[in-house]
């Protein structure tokens, strides 16, 4: 082992996934400088900077994640999956640049994600459980890093009154957005809140999308299903641990390590918003 794999190996996973996103993050900095004038790339370029950022930081990534934790699994949007993992009791899911769209056309919403899935027992002999800790999000072009490592902060304050924005993917339309908001426009007033407004925003990267809604910019993350586990996990882990509501449309919590690694339909919301909006996302069929 190198020095920097057995630095690394002492560190708690906590301090590994913050660590290894960051150094991540650095590198594909360094990738999109090698290539000057990121927004204004022909296609084949920009899809060459996406490769490269992409390919860069997975290798970075599994490599330092394997010296460090040489007996755990991985799930990387990058790395073939053979399912083997599913039957491991710690895996780490990974997405090393998630955002690529936004990484090579010069935008600031692209993100390293890392969360560690675990089983442990239960309390009381109750069996076991499955839990996702050690999650970070890495935004390097915001200079941001938010992980469960963090001291936990409370959710910002939301005016019910001002315009409430939903936060929703750039590249995606959810289905039924019109439905939901005029649903939540509706319940919004029936909770003497006449004059507030319903406003979609357009981000792309999931941690870039989470992140609006720890800043306050957005009051929820709505999306239909298709989100990869490894879009997901890191995000939402870091989000619930700030005290956001993280729940799929039927009011179920979302499920990793599974064999198809897929979430469903769901969202991301503000706790005063959250139950109006799963009132919402029901009412339209999402």
């Amino acid at each position: 082992m190198t020095d920097t794999d057995v630095s690394l190996a002492a560190l708690t996973d906590e301090e590994l996934s913050r660590t290894v996103a960051i150094e991540a993050a650095d590198l594909l900095m360094v990738v999109r400088a090698e290539f000057p004038d990121a927004a204004g790339l022909d296609a084949a370029t920009a899809r060459t900077l996406g490769d490269e950022g992409d390919l860069r930081a997975n290798n970075l990534i599994i490599a330092r994640l394997k010296a460090a934790r040489p007996d755990d699994a991985i799930l990387s949007e990058e790395s073939f999956d053979d399912g083997a993992r599913v039957t491991r009791p710690r895996v780490w899911i990974v997405d090393p640049l998630d955002g690529t769209a936004e990484f090579r056309t010069g935008r600031d919403e692209f993100a390293v994600h890392i969360a560690l899935w675990q089983r442990v027992e239960g309390e009381a002999g109750q069996g076991v459980e499955t839990v996702l800790r050690a999650s970070t999000i890495a935004l390097p072009d915001r200079q941001t890093v938010r992980s469960t490592g963090d001291d936990p902060t409370l959710p910002v304050a939301l005016d019910l009154d001002g315009p409430i924005v939903l936060v929703i993917s750039r590249n995606h339309l959810p289905r039924g957005m019109e439905i939901i908001m005029a649903r939540l426009g509706e319940l919004l007033a029936e909770a003497g809140h006449p004059d507030a407004t319903v406003e979609l925003s357009q981000v792309g990267s999931v941690g870039a999308k989470v992140d609006e809604v720890l800043l306050g910019k957005a009051a929820a993350y709505v999306f239909s299903g298709g989100l990869k586990e490894w879009d997901a996990a890191a995000p939402f882990a870091v989000a619930a641990q700030c005290g956001y509501v993280v729940r799929q449309v039927d009011g179920t919590p979302f499920e990793y390590n599974r064999l198809s690694p897929v979430v469903g339909s769901g969202f991301v919301a503000h706790p005063l918003l959250a139950d109006m909006l799963a009132e919402a996302v029901a009412h339209s069929g999402l």
